[in-house]
């Protein structure tokens, strides 16, 4: 029984130095985000039956395993909230850049020029002949355009910025892939040792690098029984294991990068999730919404002041020509540009009759102003220029109420996460507490039996000698 018994003891100083371990090592990660507390989980070992009555006897306690304190599916909620506010976010950044290159608060917003523009061609109209205001109205509509071509280089400059964020966070997506397969493989490695081998700082760094992937895709999961995980896009293993299915990129003949399936090349659309989802879903809605309209607006106000300046006559009595022409093509916001040749201010054509104080192609031009076109949706250049402006506005006010949204959504998460696994100074000090005084209380019990031996050995049977 005294064996025995130190035995028991003995067990229970090395269960209790374990735990101390564990908590140790929670204090020292206290401060690590990614870290998720520990706990030492003890058990009972086998009985023994002894052989003298057939009864069973304790053989003291073993720590059963070294488990991680966290709630796998508040994780799983987590990682796909943070899709969303991935792709929201991204998507109210970059809106929100597209706005500032409008610039329509300032006085050299597009607004404010085409203001100046269409009072120009009214103060000429009160005096059809003079040089001066011929060349107002020659250098405000060289403000107008230098005031597109700006803007549609600017849109250029930040689909092509973006084409370069999108390479960048392929390349970063692969990388954590190729990270996590890494991190399977040292966790199968580890957990191979035995059933009650746990590699939870190996699981916590992986965590961090599945945190990581899931703001920038779509991800889903799933642990396997060997302690790795399949890391899946859209019902296909991006990771399993220490395989991996990387996504590439494949470009079109504008240069614009798209994700494929590395293995059969097909395309992979993210939908709403996602940061990468998010610049891909931007980049693209540049030349479908805000560059498509504004190309319609600057084509139409050209071709159809050109229409009335080619039918009117200038101040030598020839005919009118375009007043604005492209540098190449068919005018777009991109090329258009005032005719070279009314830089010479008396071809500017403002008489019907050719007479030098008829302005009367100034109405005509004037007049079209306030007139809906079938190219603008049937509404005045003003009118379809601000709604423009107003959806750009609606759209990134939108996705940043999202985006806030899903971050309260994601603090709250994080918080409830967070009273489960993060590590508490004070609850780590009261175990530390419990297990000392368990390891003292072992460790006087090895001392009480160590005596009792002492005691047998040494002083029984010596009476009387």
């Amino acid at each position: 029984m005294a064996f025995g018994g130190l035995y028991i003891s003995i067990s229970g100083i090395n269960a209790n130095k374990r735990a101390l371990d564990t908590v140790s090592h929670n204090i020292a990660n206290v401060n690590n985000p990614s870290y998720v507390r520990q706990s030492a989980i003890h058990a009972t070992n086998g009985y023994v039956t002894t052989q003298v009555g057939g009864h069973e006897m304790g053989t003291g306690v073993h720590v059963e395993e070294i488990r991680q304190i966290r709630d796998e599916f508040i994780d799983v909620r987590f990682r796909r909230e943070l899709g969303i506010y991935g792709y929201h976010y991204a998507k109210a950044d970059i809106l929100n850049e597209v706005e500032m290159i409008f610039n329509d608060l300032s006085d050299s917003g597009l607004q404010n020029v085409m203001n100046n523009f269409w009072s120009s061609w009214s103060e000429l109209y009160k005096e059809p002949d003079s040089l001066t205001l011929r060349g107002l109205v020659h250098e405000s509509a060289v403000a107008f355009t230098q005031t597109v071509n700006h803007i549609d280089m600017q849109l250029d400059n930040l689909q092509r910025n973006l084409n370069k964020e999108i390479l960048n966070k392929v390349e970063e997506v692969n990388g954590l892939l190729k990270d996590i397969s890494d991190l399977n493989g040292k966790i199968k490695m580890a957990e191979g040792g035995g059933p009650n081998i746990k590699a939870n700082d190996f699981k916590d760094m992986r965590n961090e690098k599945l945190d990581k992937l899931s703001k920038l895709i779509p991800i889903t999961y799933y642990e396997k029984n060997t302690g790795e995980i399949a890391v899946t896009l859209q019902g296909r293993d991006l990771v399993n294991g220490d395989y991996i299915n990387p996504i590439d990129i494949k470009t079109d003949n504008r240069g614009y990068g798209y994700i494929h399936w590395k293995d059969t090349g097909d395309k992979i659309e993210l939908g709403e999730k996602g940061e990468l989802g998010g610049y891909i879903a931007v980049r693209d809605s540049i030349d479908v919404e805000y560059r498509v309209k504004l190309n319609a607006l600057v084509s139409t106000i050209a071709s159809e002041i050109n229409t009335i300046h080619e039918s009117g006559k200038d101040l030598e009595e020839n005919t009118g020509t375009k007043f604005f022409v492209p540098t190449d093509g068919e005018i777009t916001a991109g090329n258009i540009k005032v005719n070279p040749d009314l830089s010479n201010f008396n071809k500017i054509a403002v008489s019907k009759s050719g007479a030098k104080g008829d302005g009367e192609i100034i109405k005509d031009i004037l007049q079209l102003r306030e007139k809906g076109f079938k190219e603008l949706e049937n509404t005045t250049f003003d009118d379809f220029y601000r709604d423009l402006v107003d959806i750009i506005g609606i759209e990134g006010r939108k996705a940043k109420s999202i985006a806030s949204n899903q971050a309260v959504l994601l603090k709250q998460i994080e918080d409830r996460k967070g009273s489960i696994s993060s590590v508490s100074l004070d609850e780590e000090m009261t175990l530390m507490l419990q297990y000392q005084h368990s390891y003292i209380a072992n460790s006087r019990v090895v001392n009480a039996i160590d005596e009792m031996m002492e005691n047998i050995v040494n002083r029984m049977g010596v009476v009387g000698r």
